[in-house]
């Protein structure tokens, strides 16, 4: 494969909307080519800036005067007679549905927006720093994060102890706290089915709203694929959790099942 082909199809296999016979043609072109991968990765950051561009954008929200307008237009006007008692309005009932079906809709994609972009972090800091070790800010052991940062999630994490599943066992190869595109992460590196597998944990943007019984059994996402690595995730009241690497989704997921429900616990009540 020529560079002129992989650079045509670059976006497209950042949209992961290729064939897999296509995306492996274009990684083996990437692992003699310097020019491609450059242009690669500048693709890559444009289009995680114009994603978090989208999602930070104020404008995007329903604004105080929408909302007044709509509230305005729902409500009764002063003075106008009621209706008889048992006498309907399809179109006040239609318009109030469509009002709703239309935030509820700016609401679920703003959530899809986030839990995607957070996937997308979450990958990142996996391949530059699990991986590659590229990471321009010096990452700081879990320790020394509890005592900067505070609470006791880096502690948690700092005692995690090797964790054994139906694939294999997944041990601990090291741990710390670093930062990738300004987020912080608590980060455990596995040695995990002959690969690195990462486990992060952040802040849940948005999420300080939502609340779980302590002997709740968190859900986990099905294994899917982000940048071409398996990623599975669950969330508590504060924080998202994420394993990512380069293993199959049903090790990855088999993973996520024998770390989340105890993993789950220590966290709700960090």
């Amino acid at each position: 494969m020529e560079c002129r082909d992989v650079r045509d199809m670059a976006d497209a296999f950042l949209a992961e909307e290729l064939l897999g016979n296509t995306s492996h043609q274009i990684l083996r072109h990437l692992e003699t080519c310097r020019g491609c991968r450059d242009d690669l990765d500048a693709r890559r950051a444009l289009r995680d800036r114009v994603r978090s561009a989208f999602y930070h954008a104020r404008e995007l929200a329903p604004t105080p005067e929408f909302l007044a307008r709509m509230r305005a237009t729902l409500s009764d006007t002063p003075g106008q007679a009621r209706a008889p008692r048992g006498l309907r309005f399809p179109g006040w009932w239609m318009l109030a549905a469509t009002v709703l079906l239309a935030l509820a809709s700016a609401l679920t994609y703003r959530g899809v927006v986030r839990a995607g972009a957070l996937a997308r972090a979450a990958v990142g800091d996996h391949r530059n720093c699990a991986l590659e070790r590229r990471l321009r800010e010096t990452s700081v052991t879990l320790d020394e994060a509890a005592r900067r940062y505070g609470g006791a999630t880096y502690r948690i994490l700092d005692t995690l102890p090797d964790i054994t599943t139906t694939a294999g066992t997944a041990r601990i190869v090291r741990r710390h706290a670093c930062i990738y595109e300004g987020r912080r992460f608590a980060h455990v590196v596995f040695e995990y089915r002959g690969a690195l597998v990462s486990l992060l944990v952040t802040a849940a943007d948005g999420g300080g709203h939502l609340t779980f019984p302590g002997e709740a059994v968190p859900h986990v996402t099905s294994a899917r694929q982000v940048d071409h690595m398996s990623v599975v995730s669950f969330q508590t009241s504060r924080y998202a959790v994420f394993l990512a690497g380069d293993v199959a989704p049903a090790d990855l997921t088999a993973l996520a099942g024998a770390i989340a429900a105890p993993l789950y616990r220590e966290l709700a009540g960090a």
